[in-house]
């Protein structure tokens, strides 16, 4: 008798494990953890402590196919037969669709996956097919200078992205020199430079008009299924765009303007060839003509805390535990369920039905690049948030790179009434009470990025 599990493939030993084991145990599946090397022991000290059914951990900085096999044929070995793989760290997304089609398990297309994850190709693909408005040119010298001439509204991202990083629009002080100094941060950023692929083109494309959203989407069997949709507030100062605050659902969009945003995301989906799935699509809507359109489809679940949004505002069920449940689900008659779940939990029948009471607001908090973090505190937050993540241990020397880098995510759960007004009271208090220090700044009130309350 064999024991049934899913194999995590994680990032640097930080990769939702726990959450994960406490998924695939009401299903009465095992966890088994592929595990690249961490950057702090602790991280992995932290995992084994989980009482994962087994975990194997590799001296490389990232996992790649060459990793994956002898675990398999491990994993066989010692009697766990391996349902599905899993990875919730986008650089191992088509590691993750290449493990699931050698083992026969269902999953997205690797070849669709890099196609969509390339932000230039996927561009491409929505425009031919008259799903967006916006065009894209890779950078480089020449296309730089004819394209800073052109006096389109232009917005820069890297081709293969990673937590915001270099995200800004296009004017006169953007340069060559600079481009080249994005990449080599790109190369040397040890966390997340797996995300690139080796690809470290810069992309422009036209500028998205509208109010930004995120659509957290399943796909199974060919079907979308849109769980929520989140409204995004966003802030350019730091040199890069960053989602400060979030709130689900989007107090701005009718129920019209939400199904037609499912729809919209479908079709997308389809041109793309996605048939499975996980996604945290980044969108934007034009109330002036209701026009929606991408700014980027992200194949995996989405950060923050956007996985635990998803779970209070269904009532229990996260974005995570469903794509747990979508890998899991091998039978005709479990797939069948699921997608009858899904059907139900889709925001636009929730609408429809008027049967949701409770959302929720979260915000993000950034550190400091280069910078190490001495203190960090939400003791004095009130009311205190009913889920707080400080992804950043105090001590830490904040990398030197212009990606968002997390040192607090904080949600309340509110009823849907009230989002507006709790979006701008909680903001507030949040900027007033947090209490941020690091230890090499100078002395004085300047060195606070928060006020500190003695």
């Amino acid at each position: 008798m064999t024991t049934p599990a899913l194999l995590l493939l994680a990032h640097q030993a930080r990769s939702y494990a726990a959450m994960i084991k406490d998924y695939t145990e009401r299903l009465g599946v095992a966890v088994v953890v592929l595990s690249s090397k961490p950057r702090d022991v602790r991280d992995l000290e932290q995992l084994a402590a989980l009482g994962v059914a087994r975990l194997w951990d590799v001296d490389d900085e990232h996992l790649d196919e060459s990793h994956v096999a002898p675990v398999l044929a491990q994993a066989s070995a010692e009697g766990f037969t391996i349902v599905a793989a899993l990875a919730t760290f986008e650089g191992y997304r088509v590691l993750m669709a290449l493990t699931n089609q050698r083992i026969g398990a269902i999953d997205a297309d690797p070849l669709a996956l890099k196609k969509c994850m390339d932000k230039f190709l996927c561009r491409q693909c929505l425009f031919e097919r008259g799903l967006s408005r916006s065009t894209a040119t890779v950078l480089d010298a020449q296309t730089l200078g004819s394209l800073r001439m052109s006096g389109r509204k232009l917005f820069v991202k890297p081709r293969r992205g990673a937590g915001s990083f270099a995200c800004f629009r296009l004017d006169d002080t953007l340069t060559t020199g600079r481009l080249q100094a994005l990449q080599q941060q790109m190369r040397d950023d040890l966390a997340f430079r797996a995300i690139f692929a080796g690809q470290f083109d810069f992309i422009a494309e036209d500028y998205v008009l509208g109010d930004e959203y995120s659509l957290e989407v399943l796909v199974v069997d060919g079907e979308s299924h849109v769980i929520g949709v989140h409204a995004k507030y966003l802030d350019d100062s730091s040199g890069t765009t960053l989602e400060t605050s979030n709130s689900l659902p989007a107090p701005r969009l009718s129920d019209e303007q939400q199904l037609a945003g499912e729809r919209f995301v479908d079709g997308c989906l389809s041109a793309l060839q996605l048939r499975e799935g996980c996604y945290h699509i980044e969108a934007r809507h034009d109330a002036r003509d209701g026009h929606w359109d991408i700014i980027e489809i992200n194949a995996r679940m989405g950060g923050a805390l956007i996985n635990q949004s998803v779970g209070v505002f269904t009532g229990g069920l996260s974005m995570l535990e469903l794509w747990v449940r979508t890998l899991c689900s091998v039978t005709d008659a479990g797939r069948l369920a699921l997608r009858s779940q899904l059907g139900a939990l889709r925001e636009s029948t929730r609408r429809r039905d008027k049967s949701m009471e409770h959302g929720t607001v979260f915000f993000s908090r950034y550190g400091e690049r280069n910078r190490t973090l001495e203190k960090l505190s939400i003791e004095q937050l009130a009311p205190q948030p009913d889920i707080a993540e400080t992804p950043v241990r105090e001590g830490t020397r904040l990398p030197d790179s212009e990606r968002g880098i997390f040192i607090l995510n904080a949600l309340w759960k509110v009823r849907i009434s009230d989002i507006a007004g709790q979006l701008q009271a909680l903001s507030t208090m949040l900027d007033e009470k947090l209490v941020v220090r690091y230890s090499d700044a100078a002395a004085g009130a300047a060195n606070l990025t928060s006020k500190e309350k003695p």
